[in-house]
Order: C-alpha cells, then structure tokens, then sequence
C-alpha cells in the first residue's frame, strides 16, 4: 500500500515541495534520488499551505506526471 511522503527538490537557489505516494522511502531513493524525503513538517507548512500541496499529491508510478516528468528530463542534460 502507498504512503504518501513530504518531499523536497532542492535546486540550489530554492527547492519545490510536493507530496509524493510511494511504497516506501527507499523506493523514491531508487527512483528519483534528486529528491529528500522530508520526514517533520516544516514550520512555514501550515494547514492551508499543506492542504494545497495534498491536492497536487503526484504518484511515484505516474509517468505522465508533470513534476516527475521534469525530473527525468533534467537527468538526462
């Protein structure tokens, strides 16, 4: 069953945030190890901010997704 995991791309001069469903953590390290699994809230997450973020929740096995789509493209720059 999936989870969903708090996760982060940092990008150097900022990062983007997403929710990700996934098996587990060492799947999304497999997969897409340009990302960090966040695993405590950050502060500046409040309610309504997470609530947004839920709402894009993308899945690991999602090929179509916009977010993972970028990732696999920027790799192969």
């Amino acid at each position: 069953m999936k989870t969903e995991f708090l996760v982060l791309y940092d990008y150097g001069m900022g990062g983007t945030w997403r929710y990700l469903r996934a098996d587990s953590e060492s799947q999304i390290a497999e997969l897409y190890p340009e990302l960090e699994v966040v695993k405590e809230r950050p502060s500046w997450l409040d309610d309504a901010r997470e609530e947004k973020m839920r709402g894009r929740t993308a899945d690991i096995d999602d090929v179509t997704d916009p977010f993972l789509t970028a990732l696999r493209r920027a790799r192969r720059q």
